[in-house]
């Protein structure tokens, strides 16, 4: 696989940077393919092809504040509801490259 790489994006009037998957392998499969350029353009733009948005869940402002004053970053976290069958989806893409994995020989995810 390739190595991830760093997106930076305006959500909700925020500047948010993703560590999102790199390029698809050319030779991977068209679920494995698919799955990781979904995510890609989920990262890139905040919607996905199957028409899920990403949204942010950030900590309340008091805690930002605490977090500012020692000199931390919050943590942001992603919610992502994709359509049921978006190869997108982390247990899709994941099942995708076990499968694609042990057909190589190389197991593991």
């Amino acid at each position: 696989m390739s190595r991830p790489e760093v997106f930076t994006a305006q959500i909700g009037g925020l500047r948010v940077k993703f560590i999102a998957p790199g390029p698809a392998p050319e030779d991977a499969p068209a679920a494995v393919r698919e799955g990781i350029i979904r995510r890609r353009i989920m990262y890139a733009t905040g919607q996905c092809p199957c028409g899920a948005t990403l949204s942010l869940r950030l900590p309340n402002r008091a805690e930002r504040r605490r977090l500012q004053q020692l000199g931390q970053v919050p943590v942001v976290h992603v919610v992502i509801d994709h359509s049921e069958g978006c190869p997108a989806i982390e247990e899709h893409l994941h099942s995708a490259v076990r499968r694609w994995r042990a057909e190589q020989g190389r197991g593991g995810a």
